[in-house]
């Protein structure tokens, strides 16, 4: 992520949220992440929590007191971490991201993962903050890097579905793709309207999903956009054609993309909604809708 003049720097305690049940982050615990904060000479406390009601509790706590809450882990890790934070009574609270998780899409949106994790521990140290863009479904849970309806969705439940994530979401996609039945949506935003069958509609704040997949390759966490992606049914024989130039982000004038930039949209459904937030599974009875607004610089971030 590119920096800004709005980066600010902060200072204080921090609070490392881990989550017990994610294998890579427990690893990585025990394998020194407690000294490496102690060389960097860092104010902090360890909290390994179980469920994600507890790392959202620990999370709004942390924001409270005004201490910064880093999420150590994944995607689904950072997910629970800024939703305490937003969820909180401090609108200026800060928070750290070291990524340990089988997926880091939202590092890689932030051009950070290839740094490795040196690089956050380090970002840490310097306490340098920028505020990026969230997004809000119905009013309720936020969102940092996607949110999937349809097939990615589906893909989603599945890893959901497994006690231990796979390091790759390719296996997962493959497998839906043979089955996968696709919905009829209508979208409705400011300036226009698209309805019909689709495979996918996509929200990206960031640039990656999925394990690494270049949905977004114009997407930015700063710029005050959603950049959302409508795909058509496919066929297996366009699905074969097609999956390497949707992975690498060439994919966008493709005849069976439609694309575009909002900050607010509707989606709705005679059919239930299965949707992801950063990768995190959800479903909604069919005859619903899915109000998403993205609110610009809502969150500090150190980078």
């Amino acid at each position: 992520m590119s920096s800004t003049d709005t980066a600010t720097s902060t200072g204080g305690r921090f609070v490392v949220i881990f989550n017990k049940r994610a294998l890579a982050a427990r690893a990585l615990r025990h394998s020194g992440l407690a000294q490496a904060l102690d060389e960097r000479k860092l104010d902090y406390e360890i909290a390994d929590t179980e469920t994600r009601e507890q790392a959202r509790a620990v999370s709004r706590q942390a924001a409270e007191a005004g201490r910064i809450a880093v999420a150590a882990g994944g995607d689904g890790t950072a997910f629970d971490v800024a939703n305490g934070i937003l969820g909180s009574s401090n609108p200026g609270a800060v928070m750290g991201h070291v990524p340990l998780g089988t997926g880091n899409d939202l590092s890689l949106s932030m051009g950070r993962l290839s740094d490795g994790i040196e690089r956050a521990l380090d970002a840490l140290a310097e306490g340098r903050a920028i505020p990026i863009d969230v997004g809000q479904v119905n009013g309720g849970e936020y969102f940092l890097n996607v949110l999937g309806v349809g097939f990615d969705a589906e893909v989603a439940r599945r890893q959901s579905g497994r006690k231990i994530k796979l390091p790759s979401y390719f296996p997962d996609v493959v497998r839906t793709i043979f089955r996968y039945e696709p919905k009829k949506y209508s979208v409705r935003w400011p300036d226009g309207l698209k309805q019909g069958r689709a495979l996918m509609a996509t929200a990206m704040n960031g640039i990656y999903e999925g394990g690494g997949v270049k949905l977004a390759p114009h997407a930015s966490l700063e710029d005050g956009l959603l950049d959302v992606y409508w795909i058509d049914p496919i066929s297996l024989w366009q699905f074969a054609r097609y999956v390497w130039a949707v992975r690498r982000g060439r994919h966008e004038r493709l005849p069976l993309v439609t694309y575009l930039k909002t900050d607010r949209f509707t989606l709705w459904s005679d059919s239930p909604i299965q949707y992801h937030l950063d990768g995190e599974y959800r479903e909604l009875a069919g005859g619903s809708s899915l109000e998403v607004a993205l609110h610009r610089q809502a969150l500090r971030m150190i980078v």
